[in-house]
């Protein structure tokens, strides 16, 4: 018998988990939730929610907890060109959409307020960190792990569903044999950090277009900003080596607007995509990173997890049927349906980051025409909007 019954086991507590098990917990299924580290995450990756996230968010009744905790409100995105000329306002406050902001706070807190909102949930069960996580069987009504955490102690679990939450790299999903396949890109991803930068009242970010590509500055839910830029794979190792006073210098030449702004670097990423040839097998599904890591130039990611969440929340059997043979059926349809609705995303996604790779002077030259008619084009610029906004395209 094991020491621990549950209705959901989900493996990796990072923005995908938490949110997972925030979500299955708040509808009243029994949840598991496993995480490894006890250190904050990554500070320099994604940190804004979409409108159409937002609308989930309430709708799961977690969007006070959020600001309750730190998180803000952003109007949308400004665009320049190098010199800081005025191109488009991409703002979202005036759509028809139930929530028309942005919402924003530090990546390593957005997993936190997600556990501390799920801690109130009876039915949510946190055990971090653990030293590992082995599968020792799968019958027909359950699977059975064993679970070793920091202090030596061995707990077995039981469980009807299976959710694979361990990011990009995916240990659990590479051992119950999910095929994934992977697209490098050619240009890494930098991040600078600035204490110095001060955003306007809209907290807007202002991305600058210029011949290596744009440059993205993000006001932070606690002050400051995230710089983004991208650079060339054999730059990366004198970008490790450069000081501040470097960087200040480097982003002071693309955008003259910040040679005086102080900034210090955040890492650098080597983006890639990661798509899952089946996202279910069995009483297993794959969710965010492990099963479509996303080209983080636009921060889809962590959105696409969360409406996907809640559409796997739309399907799964009510508690009294919640069992393994039903489990097993709505993770089929989950498959079939997310498949073809997420498809097109993928594939903008993509787009976006070849298109990325190969930036120069003629594709700012392109872009900066491109975003002045959107600016004068009512029709065309209200579906851009939108489709920032997180609609239109899942």
């Amino acid at each position: 018998m094991a020491d621990i019954n549950t209705d959901v086991l989900i493996i990796g507590g990072g923005v995908a988990g938490s949110a997972a098990a925030f979500a299955f917990s708040k509808k009243g299924y029994e949840v598991l939730l496993l995480e490894k580290s006890e250190k904050p995450q990554d500070t320099a990756r994604g940190d804004h929610l979409q409108p159409a996230v937002c609308e989930i968010l309430g709708k799961w009744n977690v969007l006070d907890h959020f600001f309750k905790s730190g998180a803000k409100k952003r109007a949308g995105s400004l665009w320049f060109d190098e010199d800081a000329n005025f191109l488009m306002d991409a703002n979202v406050s005036k759509l028809d959409i139930p929530e028309p902001y942005f919402m924003f706070m530090n990546h390593e807190d957005i997993s936190n307020v997600f556990v501390s909102a799920a801690n109130k949930n009876e039915s949510f069960s946190f055990m971090c960190p653990i030293v590992s996580c082995a599968h020792i069987e799968t019958n027909d009504d359950e699977s059975l792990f064993e679970i070793k955490s920091k202090d030596g102690t061995i707990t077995t679990a039981a469980t009807k569903m299976i959710m694979i939450a361990d990011g990009v790299a995916s240990n659990m999903g590479r051992y119950f044999n999910f095929e994934r396949t992977s697209f490098r890109y050619e240009r890494a991803l930098a991040v600078l950090f600035s204490d110095e930068y001060e955003a306007d009242e809209f907290n807007n970010l202002r991305t600058y277009l210029t011949d290596r590509g744009i440059v993205t500055m993000i006001p932070r839910a606690k002050g400051g900003c995230k710089i983004g830029l991208t650079i060339d794979r054999d730059e990366i190792k004198s970008w490790k080596k450069m000081s501040s006073k470097d960087y200040q210098k480097f982003i002071g030449k693309l955008v003259p607007a910040y040679k005086d702004l102080k900034m210090y670097s955040a890492g650098i990423y080597p983006p890639s995509m990661i798509i899952a040839e089946n996202w279910a097998k069995d009483n297993i599904v794959l969710i965010g990173d492990a099963c479509h890591g996303l080209h983080p130039g636009r921060s889809q990611g962590m959105n696409t997890t969360i409406k996907c969440v809640d559409h796997l929340l739309g399907l799964i059997p009510p508690k009294d049927l919640f069992k393994k043979e039903n489990v097993i059926k709505t993770l089929e349809q989950y498959q079939k349906e997310m498949k073809s609705n997420i498809n097109e995303l993928l594939e903008a996604n993509h787009s976006m980051g070849l298109s990325m790779d190969n930036f120069d002077h003629q594709s700012k030259v392109d872009e900066i025409e491109k975003f002045k008619l959107l600016e004068q084009d009512k029709e065309a610029g209200h579906t851009y909007r939108m489709k920032s906004a997180g609609y239109g395209v899942f």
